[in-house]
């Protein structure tokens, strides 16, 4: 056999078990195989505490009933989790992730070194839209966001590119807060220890929720402060705390904060790959809706004060899309102001 007829063999065989994978049901594909969950936060972080909850049940309602194993990629603001999703894994609905919430706007925004197309994405469901807020130390000085016009505060941030920065540095530039952003802190836990040491005053952004789990003597001896929220919804505790979008100053700012409102009910959401078979994907978003569901599941949430409120993938998707049709001037500006030194 020549060079060439090898070359073509090969060729044949390779696009014959692509097909035969392609033509085969969610049951067949996932019986007996190990799908793997990326996680974009470190163990112990509340992305890992839900994910691995989820894992824990989602293998008894995909057909097949598949093992599922979380892997956790901290790192970029889940930009390489994102980017390993479009770009690497394999296309067939073996690999799942729980992505940040700031993906699409991080593509709306035509973030640098974003190498991939949100609204390609096959969404699953969100566990839960948690209503994060701006929070600062109770030594901080300031009790409301008014206040924090007046006085300066030193917030606590990841990267450039994670919502601990986001949301401070629109408010600063475009609601004129005297925020102090101190960047490169590995995640968020360092970020809460850093506020405890008097190292930093506030943190730009964590769900209330997950205050209340990871630091609940916090919550109730009065050591944190909330000063705005970011949902479009508020949270029933945080009544009297702003929203984001009732801070805005005009009709520019009002469409900035409700862009980054939106993203903010996307919440903490699930995806797989492009390229999926349309029958995997409905199988993948179905098994995520009776997870949300099952009272087991239900249950061991409660246990843990992890939040469900879901929403599911068909409407996700509607969500993420609408995000990447805003309108261009929306986008330059919150670009530019992000881009402020």
């Amino acid at each position: 056999m020549d060079g060439l007829t090898k070359i073509i063999g090969f060729g044949l065989v390779a696009a014959f078990a692509a097909t035969s994978a392609q033509a085969q049901t969610p049951e067949e594909f996932y019986k007996g195989k190990t799908v793997r969950m990326l996680i974009p936060a470190a163990v112990g972080d509340s992305y890992d505490t839900e994910g691995r909850l989820i894992v824990k049940h989602l293998a008894r309602f995909i057909p097949g009933n598949p093992t599922i194993v979380a892997e956790n990629m901290p790192g970029a603001s889940g930009r390489n989790v994102a980017s390993y999703m479009y770009n690497v894994a394999p296309k067939d609905g073996s690999v799942i992730a729980l992505v940040q919430q700031s993906i699409p706007l991080a593509q709306a925004t035509r973030e640098t070194g974003i190498n991939f197309d949100s609204a390609k994405f096959n969404w699953l469901g969100t566990p839960s839209a948690p209503i994060s807020v701006l929070a600062v130390w109770n030594t901080a000085g300031v009790k409301t966001f008014e206040e924090a016009t007046q006085k300066e505060v030193a917030i606590g941030s990841t990267s450039t590119a994670g919502n601990n920065f986001v949301y401070p540095k629109l408010m600063k530039e475009l609601l004129g807060a005297k925020f102090k952003i101190i960047t490169g802190y590995p995640g968020g836990a360092p970020i809460d220890l850093a506020m405890e040491r008097g190292e930093v005053q506030g943190r730009g952004s964590n769900p209330w929720n997950n205050y209340k789990l990871a630091h609940a003597s916090w919550v109730s001896e009065g050591k944190l402060i909330a000063l705005v929220q970011m949902s479009r919804n508020k949270h029933p505790e945080l009544q009297n705390v702003p929203r984001l979008i009732d801070l805005a100053k005009d009709e520019d700012s009002r469409k900035i904060f409700d862009l980054l409102s939106v993203g903010s009910d996307i919440g903490r959401p699930m995806l797989t790959t492009p390229g999926v078979p349309a029958d995997r994907v409905k199988a993948l978003r179905d098994a995520f809706r009776k997870t949300m569901t099952d009272p087991t599941f239900l249950a061991e949430a409660r246990q843990r004060d992890v939040e469900v409120d879901p929403t599911y993938g068909e409407d996700l998707q509607v969500m993420v899309e609408k995000m990447l049709q805003t309108d261009q001037k929306t986008i330059d500006l919150l670009a530019a102001t992000l881009a402020k030194p």
